[in-house]
């Protein structure tokens, strides 16, 4: 018998747990009674809540450990708020202060994220359990302007020891796939522009939870993943946000993961060689009409290197706590040539704080050849987000997937998926 982990897939004959892998499962079991609260948020916060990604995480991308505000703002959100969540304390004692994903007097924020996801194909009934998202987050501020986090990918760790210390498994991982990140961050001022450094991900579009999103993967042929989760680099990045409606990011990076990615890159010996540096470069402007309660994202970014290239274009539009539209496009090409188009349409309605609706279109071309050899990919996915407690996260969805391949006979898939989220 053979177990094989791809992308955080395990296969299974049936939902039954005892087909599992024993010890995975008993793994699984324990990170989820470890953080009984974890998940990240998304991106239609910012169109729902007028407010930037930097202002609910460390990272001026988004993802990753949260700051005071985004952690309050999850522990307000549940159709069942824990006891005194949203109340006014009425003790005369001060001294333990409010509730916080800090400790020691602020200096030590953590946090983490838990996602699994089941998932049955319609057509043939094939049952998956994957393990989408284990990681632990941690960080040490010790003034305003400087702050040290990071996040450790547990599911890669896992899975880079079961495959060296068990022939029967394969390792799944994406390409480029890294097993941490850890920056320090220094903002003398918030009207003067800030900097990170260490092993980081180049600010690249707006950064989603869903990794199968076309706009950020090759979908037409294989699914490559152009960007995948936890994708960082060794660089150094500089952000610019003292004008509230803009935001700005420039970084140099190492690309020993990037060539992972896409091997025409070349050959890059180690995190620490930079013969061949990729740069990066995004813009970002948050144009809000506060009266009519209307917020905005207008943006782009680019990763290049060499022959290498990476565009994405995104905007956005929200009104206040109800309903979010977003469209992004993506553009790709490498030194073979290989020229991937997509793009990804996504809206969301609010029917409470703790419940809303949510779907997805996503169209994408890959052209191998150019004008010769054309791949396609279209998908629809609806759903809904569902927060019964504060940190849990429940998606019930059914996405379609079509595909025309270059040649032979196209696909067509239809999935209905559980997914629960824990997050702090």
């Amino acid at each position: 018998m053979e177990l094989q982990i791809t992308n955080y897939e395990l296969r299974i004959t049936s939902w039954k747990l005892p087909h599992c892998n024993l010890p995975l499962l008993i793994f699984l079991t324990f990170y989820i009674l470890l953080l009984t609260s974890r998940a990240s948020a998304i991106p239609s916060f910012s169109l729902l809540t007028g407010t930037r990604c930097s202002a609910c995480h460390y990272n001026p991308q988004g993802g990753g450990l949260r700051t005071q505000l985004g952690w309050e703002m999850m522990n307000e959100t549940g159709i069942i708020k824990w006891p005194g969540t949203g109340q006014a304390d009425t003790s005369s004692d001060t001294s333990i202060g409010p509730p916080s994903n800090s400790f020691f007097n602020g200096l030590v924020p953590i946090g983490g994220d838990a996602r699994f996801q089941l998932v049955r194909v319609s057509h043939t009934n094939q049952e998956l359990l994957i393990p989408m998202q284990l990681s632990l987050s941690m960080g040490f501020v010790p003034s305003h302007e400087i702050a040290v986090y990071g996040d450790i990918n547990l599911a890669s760790l896992y899975v880079r020891y079961q495959s060296s210390n068990n022939p029967l498994v394969k390792s799944g991982l994406y390409p480029g796939e890294t097993d941490y990140d850890l920056a320090i961050q220094y903002e003398p001022r918030i009207d003067l522009p800030s900097i990170r450094a260490g092993m980081i991900e180049p600010s690249i579009s707006i950064r989603q939870d869903d990794h199968t999103l076309f706009a950020h993967e090759e979908a037409a042929i294989n699914g490559i993943a152009l960007i995948p989760p936890y994708y960082n680099e060794m660089g150094a990045e500089l952000t610019y946000e003292g004008l509230r409606w803009l935001t700005v990011n420039a970084g140099v990076f190492n690309s020993y993961n990037l060539s992972q990615i896409d091997p025409t890159i070349g050959t890059i010996k180690s995190n620490f060689d930079f013969k061949h540096p990729s740069v990066s470069a995004r813009i970002v402007l948050w144009p809000q009409l506060i009266d009519q309660g209307l917020n905005g994202e207008l943006g782009g970014s680019i990763l290049a290197n060499g022959s290498f290239s990476l565009l994405n274009g995104f905007a956005g539009i929200g009104l206040a706590d109800k309903a979010s539209f977003f469209i992004e496009g993506l553009y790709c090409k490498n030194s073979a040539n290989r020229i991937v188009r997509n793009f990804s349409v996504i809206g969301k309605y609010q029917l409470a704080a703790w419940l809303a609706t949510e779907w997805r279109y996503d169209w994408g071309q890959t052209e191998v050849y150019p004008g010769q050899a054309l791949a396609f990919a279209n998908a629809f996915l609806v759903g809904l987000e569902f927060y019964p407690l504060p940190y849990i996260e429940i998606r019930p969805e059914y996405r379609v997937t079509q595909t025309t391949p270059l040649s032979g006979t196209g696909t067509y898939t239809g999935q209905w998926t559980g997914q629960i989220h824990f997050f702090y």
